[in-house]
């Protein structure tokens, strides 16, 4: 009862202050990852946590406290945070990679962990929103073998435990945007976090129809080069910025992968086009799984087997007959357990791109990733569907403008026309055939 009066207070407080700042947008905040010069021009101080709740009269220092929070707890898990425009949810997974002599092969492995922390990380987000499927069952069973006779007595027990756990999660979602990678090669891991807001959800919304200006796509690209320019580019996920001059916001879908190195300069070449092409579809997969939605799926679960033994005497491998029992000098105790835990993430996002959709690709400062960006804003969609509608227009005059003259299929023979000798030679080697 403390504890739930003490949440309503604290959340009463909380928004009071954090309804009034309905400006707060998340390209203000600070990573926890900055430097700590960096990280304190957040001011942290009043920041309060209840539970899984984290809320403060700025929101910005109650994202970054949660953030920070999940990150000294050295595991994969949700907070929620109360931010300017409601409820919000930081999710952070992370996932290990190995190294490996061969270049290629260590880049692919730690592609694998960051799809793997972001898959958890949606995995979460989902599992907070719509909760969870849960099955366990417990079996143990004990048994005893005593013999007694007139002279002494002797016993067998034996535990046997099974512990079986499934769970599963599956649900749609929409609206979440990245708000920090990280990739700590001491460690060989790596981190994702995202987090979804009332904001975050509006602000990927298609408002195509709403739309009353025109920005041009230079203006628009320069300042999202100047913006990725200033902080991190992820390999997965998507952003969302607004543009400074219209208010327009922009959702940004990332993708990436990794460039492979060849000896062979040619096929170096391939493998770079290859890299462009996987970069730029996982980008566009990434702007239709944020603004349209995406299916995500998990299934986990967990086998456990224990047997524990004391034995006082024991049967000839022939007989079970207790009358040829021997009793051993000392009793004989035996423990063992056993494992085993599986774990399946599954995603699923399909749709038509919008109309519009840019794609920029850019080559990591170390050379080892090719980045993409697919850019989607409602100017944008409006221009290239306005520009569709006049290239049909066009096509349709083009063939209403054609005349009614019929082919002539008779004469023009002569023998003037400049007729030149064409290709003329034998082309194989007779002693060859």
């Amino acid at each position: 009862m403390f504890k739930k009066t003490l949440l309503s207070l604290v959340l009463a407080s909380a928004f009071g202050s954090a309804h009034a700042n309905v400006d707060f947008d998340l390209n203000d905040l600070v990573p926890a990852t900055d430097a700590p010069s960096e990280t304190q021009a957040v001011n942290t101080d009043d920041v309060k946590e209840v539970g899984d709740l984290v809320v403060a009269a700025d929101p910005k220092a109650a994202v970054l406290v949660a953030h920070q929070s999940l990150i000294e707890d050295e595991g994969d898990g949700v907070k929620m945070i109360a931010v300017g425009s409601g409820i919000g949810i930081l999710s952070t997974g992370s996932g290990s990679y190995e190294t490996y002599e061969n270049r290629n092969a260590t880049l692919l492995s730690k592609r694998g962990a960051y799809m793997k922390a972001f898959q958890i990380a949606k995995k979460q987000l989902v599992e907070n929103m719509e909760g969870m499927s849960n099955m366990c069952a417990t079996a143990i069973n004990e048994t005893m073998d005593v013999i007694d006779t007139a002279t002494e007595g002797a016993a067998n027990t034996t535990s046997m435990m099974s512990d079986n756990c499934a769970e599963s999660v599956k649900g749609a979602l929409a609206g979440y945007v990245t708000f920090d990678v990280y990739d700590d090669p001491s460690e060989n891991l790596v981190r994702v976090s995202l987090i979804s807001t009332p904001k975050t959800r509006e602000q990927t919304k298609r408002k195509v129809g709403a739309l009353t200006q025109t920005t041009e796509p230079n203006v628009i690209f320069k300042q999202i080069i100047a913006d990725l320019q200033a902080g991190v580019m992820p390999p997965v996920g998507a952003k969302v910025i607004t543009n400074a001059e219209t208010g327009e916001s922009f959702v940004l879908g990332f993708g990436s992968s990794i460039i492979r190195d060849n000896k062979n300069k040619s096929v170096k070449r391939k493998l770079l086009g290859m890299s462009k092409s996987q970069a730029q579809a996982k980008a566009r997969n990434g702007l239709i799984a944020v603004m349209q939605g995406e299916q995500v799926y998990w299934e986990g679960g967990f086998t456990e087997n224990q047997l524990e033994k004391n034995e006082q005497f024991e049967y000839p491998p022939e007989s079970v007959n207790p009358a040829d029992a021997k009793v051993l000098a000392e009793d004989k105790h035996t423990f063992m357990n056993n494992i085993k835990s599986f774990d399946s993430y599954k995603s699923f996002a399909a749709g038509q791109v919008p109309p519009g959709v840019s794609v920029k690709t850019f080559k990591s400062s170390d050379g080892d990733w090719m980045l993409a960006v697919a850019v989607y804003a409602p100017s944008l969609e409006a221009t290239a569907k306005q520009a569709a509608a006049e290239n049909k227009k066009r096509v349709r005059e083009g063939q209403n403008a054609s005349s009614d003259h019929k082919i002539s299929t008779t004469g023009g023979l002569t023998d003037g026309s400049n007729n030149t000798q064409g290709p003329s030679g034998q082309v194989s080697n007779a002693n060859d055939l």
